[in-house]
């Protein structure tokens, strides 16, 4: 995982691709606890960076949301950081096995951090509008972040 962290370079696009691709298919398969501050500072980067190739920014947002999957307490904290370019990132998507363990994994941090998607809601709404046919967990997934975003809002905090 450390080598890979080291790879998370964008200035070198299919190198900085398969790596972010290769630790999002990791993510799902072992413990990443100890690896997620090794590559989140540089997934969050590259998200946010301006004028990175489409398929790099998809890429990063499933590995963001992966990695939050696999470890929300540790990923959840940086929601603010790069909510917004995640969903713009995957809204154009079509529907597949990668879209659904992401938007798993931005529900799942979104419970232990809602805060964190306050500011940029309505982008996280978009996103979800992206789905054509999702499965009945993770609709019921959206459902739930909307019922809390409701009792959010009526006790004030959309305004915070």
């Amino acid at each position: 995982m450390p080598i890979l962290g080291l790879n998370l370079n964008p200035e070198f696009i299919s190198v900085c691709n398969n790596a972010t691709w290769a630790i999002g298919e990791i993510a799902m398969q072992m413990e990443m606890q100890p690896y997620v501050g090794v590559v989140l500072p540089n997934l969050v980067e590259i998200i946010n960076r301006p004028n990175t190739p489409k398929t790099l920014l998809e890429n990063t947002a499933i590995t963001i949301g992966r990695l939050g999957y696999a470890c929300p307490q540790e990923v959840a904290p940086q929601l603010q950081q790069f909510i917004r370019p995640w969903c713009t990132s995957l809204r154009n998507i079509r529907d597949n096995e990668e879209k659904d363990s992401a938007f798993r994994g931005i529900c799942v941090m979104i419970g232990v951090n809602p805060a964190g998607v306050v500011q940029d809601f309505i982008f996280f709404c978009d996103a979800v509008a992206s789905w054509v046919n999702p499965k009945d967990d993770p609709r019921d997934m959206f459902y739930k972040v909307q019922r809390c975003s409701r009792t959010w809002a009526w006790l004030g905090g959309m305004d915070k």
